[in-house]
Formats: C-alpha cells, sequence, structure tokens
C-alpha cells in the first residue's frame, strides 16, 4: 500500500497478513512514524483513494492538523539522504581507487608493495560485499514478485489471479496451483464470494485436494446469477482469508 500526507510526500509499505487480518509490516509503518516525527499521541485518519493508495490526515494531541512536516521529520528526512550519498560516495572511492590500481600495476608490473596488496584485499571484500547485498535484493524482488499476482504497476499488493472462462468452468472452478499454494487454505473451507458492487455474495465450498484445488458446491449457482459464458475473463481478489471479490469482463 502508499501512505501519502497532505505536503506530498509517500511511503510504500509492504503488508502482511495472518489467518485473521491483513497489517502493515513493522519496518515499512516505523519507517513512516520516524520520517513523520510521530509517537505522541497523534491522531491519524486513512482516506482510500484507489488502487491501495491512502491519504494519511495527521492531528496533533490539541486536535490542529498537521499541514507542513515536523522539524524532526525534515531532519530525519534529510539524515537518511546523507547516509545513502555516503554511500554513494564511498562506492564511487572505491571504484577510482580500483581504477587507480589496475592502471599502476599494468604501468609497473613488478612493482608491488604492501601497501597495494593491503588495497586490493579491501577492495576485493568491499565488491564481495556488493554482489551479495545486491544478489541479496534481487532474491527478494523474485520472491515478492511471486507472492503477489496483480495485474497492474500499482503498489497494491492484494492477491488475487484471472482466467478465462471454459466449458469445465461452469461446473466447477479449479484454483491456479500457484495462487491456492501461497494463499488458500489447506483445508475444505467455506469461501464467500461477491460481486463488485457488493449488492450480491454467494457461499462458495472450497475444496483441497493434492492434485487440483477448487470451488465446488455453490459454484454453479454463482457461475448461472452471474451469467458467466465460456470466454468471459474473471478476476478473484482475495479481500479476507475466506472472501473473495470476483469481477468479470465479457
Amino acid at each position: 500500500m502508499l501512505l501519502k500526507v497532505s505536503w506530498g510526500s509517500s511511503w510504500p509499505i509492504k503488508i502482511c497478513r495472518n489467518p485473521s487480518f491483513y497489517f502493515m509490516e513493522k519496518k515499512g509503518w516505523d519507517q513512516f512514524l520516524s520520517d513523520n516525527g510521530l509517537g505522541n499521541d497523534e491522531f491519524l485518519t486513512f482516506t482510500h483513494q484507489g488502487n491501495m493508495c491512502f491519504t494519511v490526515d495527521i492531528y496533533q494531541i490539541d486536535g490542529k492538523e498537521l499541514l507542513t512536516p515536523r522539524r524532526s521529520a525534515t531532519i530525519a528526512s534529510s539524515s537518511g539522504r546523507n547516509k545513502r550519498e555516503q554511500r554513494n560516495n564511498i562506492y564511487k572511492d572505491v571504484k577510482e581507487e580500483e581504477d587507480i590500481e589496475s592502471w599502476s600495476e599494468s604501468s609497473y608490473p613488478g612493482h608491488k608493495t604492501a601497501e597495494s596488496t593491503g588495497r586490493r584485499q579491501r577492495l576485493s571484500l568491499s565488491n564481495k560485499k556488493a554482489k551479495e547485498t545486491e544478489k541479496s535484493k534481487k532474491k527478494k524482488m523474485k520472491v515478492e514478485s511471486i507472492s503477489y499476482d496483480s495485474q497492474d504497476d500499482s503498489l497494491s499488493l492484494v492477491p488475487e489471479f484471472t482466467l478465462t472462462i471454459k466449458k469445465s468452468y461452469l461446473i466447477f472452478l479449479g484454483i491456479p496451483k500457484m495462487f491456492e499454494e501461497l494463499h488458500m487454505p489447506t483445508e475444505a473451507t467455506m469461501f464467500k464470494i461477491h460481486d463488485p458492487e457488493g449488492k450480491r455474495s454467494w457461499d462458495v465450498m472450497y475444496k483441497f485436494s493434492n492434485n487440483q484445488t477448487r470451488f465446488c458446491a455453490g459454484w454453479i449457482r454463482l457461475a448461472k446469477e452471474l451469467g458467466l459464458e465460456i470466454g468471459d475473463v474473471c478476476t478473484f481478489t482475495l479481500i479476507k482469508p475466506t472472501e473473495m471479490l470476483v469481477r468479470v469482463s465479457k
């Protein structure tokens, strides 16, 4: 999700869930509090603007709305930028030293001192740490891209899957294996599926098996009342552990 405040700053925060409810990841939430100097009995309101983007209004303990960043928050934000700049400068210095060392050795191949050897060892260690960090970031990005199925490039992290209706799907609906492994229960469960307007809902039995999990009892009624036809594209969004929203495109 994305949190935006009145003076234009924003913070992307990952959403996690347990069997009962969704919650904001502690690291991202703590960063939001720290950057805005919060934690002294402030009152916050969250207004959903769509696509998991929330406007956050902050009120102080005296009831006055905070319309500009606090000085402590500005300093914290500036400190964060300074740390990033320091890391970039360190990398730049290491790179320049590596280029000089390489030129020196190519110009004087027989000239090797204890100092140059020490520099090479430090550079090797720095490069190794940088590669490990980059590898860890790529691995994390890969896991996150698998954990959540989204059809757009927004910051929405709500799990969903999309499929095209075929003949057998009018009788029962097979759940994609990846989605089932990441988000669905491992036992037979009654799901409530809502239409986009929230005017209708259906109780549908979710059946778990090692071969294929599916929506069965109650699904035929849903398909008939929604007017599903072969070729329709359906998107299912998991809004609660046992509740889904279905959108149909003809």
